[in-house]
């Protein structure tokens, strides 16, 4: 009798996502031009852009093409190299090998043993994910060392940025307390199973200045709601699905700066 190979689940898991990577590639390449008119209303050419949690450049290319200047950050060693391999030569882009949070110190990275985008620094987010099913099968290894710096360290070194992107993987929070003074428009990534950590940003954000919020649901280029939301009219709102794995982007900007946003993407 032939002996049947044993799969190990990460390995087919990997297999999965490489093909699920493909195909979402293919996808946002073809929805390029709506999400770069969506990302238009909030970055304006010449204007500074903070890519917080830079992955391997997707977002930092589109900001390029939208003439912006741009800080990518992110920890990830391997990312790191994609960077600099992308952006290495090019005098609009500032590569930062840091991680973000409430304050400078040392800390640890939660590498995924499939795929680079969910690395985690949150115990929390990583049990919660892992709970709802979203990644219930997922694999998260031995921590890596990394090295945080607050917002308001780039802030004193590069200036304040016109929109800052925040995809952190439950880690958000921790960044948003490390600014001491209000960002004019600002995206960062929400998970329904994880609405604590969400509302904690929205209260962080509070004590800045005043908000007004929409969202988007996974990649799509455009907001659910056809008007800007308080911070509680938008938790109401996300509390009404029912996909225990929703998750997408909440977009803020000052209510100051709320007419610079010309017209609502929808």
């Amino acid at each position: 009798m032939k002996r049947v190979a044993h799969l190990d689940s990460q390995t087919v898991l990997r297999s999965y996502s490489k093909i699920r990577a493909i195909y979402k590639a293919l996808k946002r390449s073809l929805n390029q031009p709506k999400l770069l008119l969506f990302l238009s209303e909030f970055v304006k050419p010449g204007e500074l852009v903070f890519d917080v949690g830079a992955n391997v450049g997707n977002y930092v290319s589109m900001f390029l093409k939208l003439g912006a200047k741009v800080v990518a950050i992110e920890p990830q060693q391997d990312c790191l190299k994609s960077l600099v391999s992308r952006f290495g030569n090019d005098d609009r882009v500032s590569i930062e090998p840091v991680a973000l949070g409430a304050q400078e110190k040392q800390s640890f990275i939660y590498l995924s043993e499939v795929r680079n985008p969910i690395a985690s620094m949150s115990e929390d987010w990583i049990k919660a994910v892992k709970q709802s099913g979203r990644f219930r099968f997922f694999r998260w290894g031995s921590p890596q060392p990394v090295s945080v710096t607050s917002m308001d360290k780039m802030i004193e070194k590069y200036g304040a940025p016109s929109f800052c992107k925040i995809d952190a993987e439950g880690y958000e929070h921790e960044i948003l307390k490390g600014v001491s003074f209000p960002l004019g428009r600002l995206s960062f990534e929400y998970h329904i199973e994880y609405l604590p950590k969400l509302e904690s940003c929205l209260n962080t954000l509070a004590e800045l200045g005043p908000y007004s919020f929409n969202f988007t649901v996974g990649e799509q280029p455009f907001f659910k709601s056809s008007v800007w939301l308080n911070s509680n009219d938008l938790l109401k709102m996300l509390r009404t699905f029912s996909v225990r794995t929703l998750q997408g982007d909440i977009y803020g900007v000052l209510d100051k700066n709320r007419s610079e946003t010309r017209k609502l993407p929808n």
